[in-house]
């Protein structure tokens, strides 16, 4: 009994010094929230616009035909280069070639009628002089006169009408053949078959105001190529025609091709997206020229653009997780009462609540562990940082970070620094 009871009384003498030491460790343990910290820099900052597209040429032309029928020759295939006015196709000629032999008839017979008509209207000119003569010399009557002037008259009404006649009939011809011209499809411009709709033999037809006719072919002027990228509205402000670019095209990914900005969209893509979703209303299309491409290049490769809208040679800057919203501080109320909210780029917030909160960052005050709120001004941001314009000196030490540390800092928290590698896992 004697021995079970020194045993129970080692066991608790062991617990009592294990809860001594670690209470003893907790005391020496610095408290606060654990925190990594940079320091405000100065450095190059360039603020870009990212965004993806598909290239194209800058010209095009989509070919449709004016006619009906079927085609009877096709001479491309895609791919192939064609100089303007080259043949490309041919649609069945035979009732437009029968209609343009009809016209010329009709024109050879009515010229001929136009002709006699003509020759009337000399003949009754001559017996009009001869009548007019034997009238003054008084062998014959005033109504011998009258008879022969009305001959000439209708004879000249005749051959009028056998003119205007004949000149509908040339415009029959005009018509006939322009539209036997247009049975030969031939190439508006130089450039490539960039895409081919038709076969031989198919059949096409003509569009109307509500019903677009047959797409034959596509040719396209490759030797300016621009990529056309849907960019999220709120980036469009910042870009300005003539702003340098640089494109990275999938099928090259070696390969990084500088380009500039040629045409900044006035209205919202809608519809289906270049990209093969549904457009929804808040992208604008902006084209970018590339300077240099591939001479492999073909249409409807994706891209993604960097354009740069601006750039800073010595700028203040801090990273951008660092910017956290804060409300401001109401009067009769104690400092540390409002929260902060680290700024998330793209999460969407009520306009009272954009207009109230203040932008800035948590700065280390002096040595005693502590932070206080700096309220700052910002510029322009680039991938990671952020410029400051306005509320830091430069030489400042910030919390950057871990998230949610930045959530839960208030003016005049206790931290604790860590900036070792692994300080920057979150629990």
């Amino acid at each position: 009994m004697e021995r079970r009871t020194k045993i129970v009384l080692g066991i608790a003498a062991g617990v009592v010094v294990v809860v001594g030491v670690v209470a003893a460790v907790q005391a020496g343990k610095p408290k606060g929230i654990k925190v990594r910290t940079a320091k405000v820099e100065r450095k190059e900052l360039v603020s870009l616009v990212t965004a993806n597209g598909t290239v194209q040429a800058k010209t095009k032309v989509d070919i449709s035909a004016n006619i009906m029928g079927q085609i009877t020759k096709l001479n491309v295939e895609e791919g192939s280069v064609v100089k303007k006015d080259e043949l490309l196709c041919v649609i069945d000629q035979t009732r437009y070639a029968a209609a343009v032999d009809s016209a010329k008839s009709n024109l050879q017979a009515l010229d001929a009628e136009l002709t006699r008509s003509r020759e009337a209207e000399a003949q009754a000119k001559r017996d009009l002089e001869h009548t007019q003569q034997q009238f003054r010399d008084g062998i014959i009557a005033a109504a011998d006169l009258e008879r022969a002037q009305s001959m000439y008259d209708q004879a000249i009404a005749s051959t009028r009408r056998a003119g205007r006649v004949v000149e509908q009939a040339h415009a029959d011809v005009k018509s006939a053949q322009d539209a036997l011209d247009k049975t030969e499809i031939r190439a508006p411009m130089d450039g490539v078959v960039t895409r081919r709709n038709i076969e031989q033999g198919e059949v096409i037809v003509t569009g109307t105001m509500n019903n677009p006719g047959t797409v034959l072919m596509t040719i396209s002027d490759m030797s300016t190529i621009e990529a056309a990228l849907e960019v999220d509205q709120t980036d469009v402000p910042s870009l300005r025609l003539g702003q340098k670019a640089a494109v990275h095209i999938d099928a090259f990914p070696d390969e990084t091709f500088p380009g500039e900005v040629s045409e900044i969209g006035s209205s919202p893509l809608q519809g289906t997206s270049a990209l093969g979703g549904a457009a929804t209303g808040t992208d604008y299309q902006v084209k970018v020229t590339l300077l240099k491409h591939p001479e492999r290049i073909r249409p409807g490769l994706t891209v993604t653009a960097d354009i740069t809208t601006s750039t800073r040679q010595d700028a203040l800057t801090v990273p951008i997780g660092a910017l956290v919203l804060r409300q401001p501080e109401a009067k009769g109320t104690p400092a540390a009462a409002p929260t902060a909210t680290p700024s998330a780029p793209g999460k969407p917030e009520a306009v009272a609540a954009r207009s109230r909160d203040i932008e800035g960052v948590y700065v280390l005050a002096g040595k005693a562990g502590k932070v206080e709120f700096r309220p700052v001004k910002t510029g322009i941001k680039g991938e990671l940082d952020v410029e400051v314009v306005g509320g830091l000196k430069g030489d400042e030490q910030i919390v950057v970070g871990p998230f949610k540390a930045l959530r839960e800092l208030k003016p005049g928290s206790q931290v604790v620094v860590d900036n070792s590698e692994h300080a920057g896992s979150e629990t």
